[in-house]
């Protein structure tokens, strides 16, 4: 041991400079992983396809190829990942590359989605929402609503702004988590909307609800809002402000749509098909109209196919353009407690461009 001390004491000048040149190796390797790790990781993401992940069990790899030593991390459903490329391995498994957080890496394409505008005529699905559908967990934040937005091959969402509250106050409220399924609506690409629930009973009362949401409209509405404001014409079981005053209803919401008009801001009526039929008919105005199937499946047919009164009507039904038809999910398809409404995509698909 003596002698090894010895040896390093006469030897520690080169010893010395030896250990500084394996630094500097070191170093330069850590600085070009670094480099090319950057390089890597640092894609461009502008033109990117925005999808998440949709299935349990999904790992983000550095090559197209499942291996331990190539896995990066785990990724949970819901996740958010930026769609840069697609390739096949020799073994013909589909894979996409993609930016998740801080890196870049593969993952196989059958654990990935995203939204898919359909531009073919026909009816396809609508959902809207509200705080209800955070506050009753149907979804618990905005990764999964669009979760949901995928896997029920969503087309169109409504998302409640807010609207004038009961009593004789009738003071404004907004929906206190409209943020969230922005954000979802936003990332997704999804054309969304707003609703608004009116209580107006009176002319200068209309004139505020023009102020409110054309202000709200003008703070929220972002790129992928497209579709025309939605005004929620309905009765509130005698608590409303407006319940008592049905016979005048056509007229005061026929007010609302002319100053929205004013406005340019382009508005539909949703309301019950009942009601509709009864009181809102002649409004020169689309409608989207709520009747509940029972039946805990997608109708494979229009409204004006069920035995109800309102089909009878055929200027109201020559108007319809939405049919809300559950608001329990639809059985094994829509396997959530949320309203979905059947469209006519060729007329919500004209906002779309």
């Amino acid at each position: 041991m003596k002698n090894v001390l010895e040896e390093i004491k006469r030897n520690k000048k080169q010893i010395l400079v030896i250990l500084i040149v394996l630094l500097i190796i070191f170093g330069v390797i850590f600085f070009v992983y670094k480099i090319v790790d950057y390089k890597i990781n640092n894609i461009d993401i502008s033109n990117s396809i925005h999808g998440i992940i949709v299935k349990d069990g999904a790992s983000l790899y550095r090559k197209p190829k499942i291996s331990k030593w190539k896995h990066i991390r785990d990724l949970n459903i819901g996740e958010n990942v930026y769609i840069v490329g697609e390739f096949a391995d020799e073994e013909n498994n589909e894979w996409y590359k993609v930016k998740n957080r801080d890196k870049a890496g593969y993952v196989l394409k059958n654990e990935v989605d995203y939204f898919k505008f359909s531009k073919e005529n026909g009816n396809c699905l609508m959902s809207d929402v509200s705080k209800f559908n955070i506050q009753f967990k149907h979804f618990e934040n905005a990764q999964d609503y669009e979760v949901f937005l995928l896997n029920s091959d969503i087309n169109y969402v409504y998302i409640r702004a807010g609207g004038r509250g009961y009593g004789e106050e009738g003071n404004f409220y907004t929906d206190s988590k409209y943020k969230v399924f922005i954000e979802a609506c936003e990332y997704l690409k999804v054309p969304y909307g707003f609703y608004y629930i009116d209580e107006a009973i009176t002319s200068e009362e209309i004139d505020e609800e023009v102020k409110f949401i054309k202000k709200f409209l003008d703070e929220n509405a972002k790129e992928h809002c497209k579709l025309p404001l939605v005004l929620d014409i309905e009765n509130h079981d005698g608590v409303g402000r407006a319940d008592k005053i049905w016979e005048e209803r056509a007229n005061l919401v026929s007010e609302l749509i002319t100053k929205f008009k004013e406005n340019n801001i382009d508005t539909i009526v949703y309301s019950n098909a009942k009601f509709a039929d009864k009181y809102l008919s002649s409004l020169n105005t689309k409608f989207w109209l709520a009747y509940y199937t029972l039946e805990n499946k997608i109708p494979d047919y229009w409204y004006t196919e069920t035995d109800q009164q309102p089909v009878q009507n055929i200027e109201l039904m020559e108007k319809m353009v939405a049919w809300q038809f559950t608001e329990t999910g639809a059985g094994k398809a829509i396997p959530y407690k949320v309203d979905i409404s059947l469209v006519k995509n060729e007329f919500f698909r004209e906002f779309v461009k």
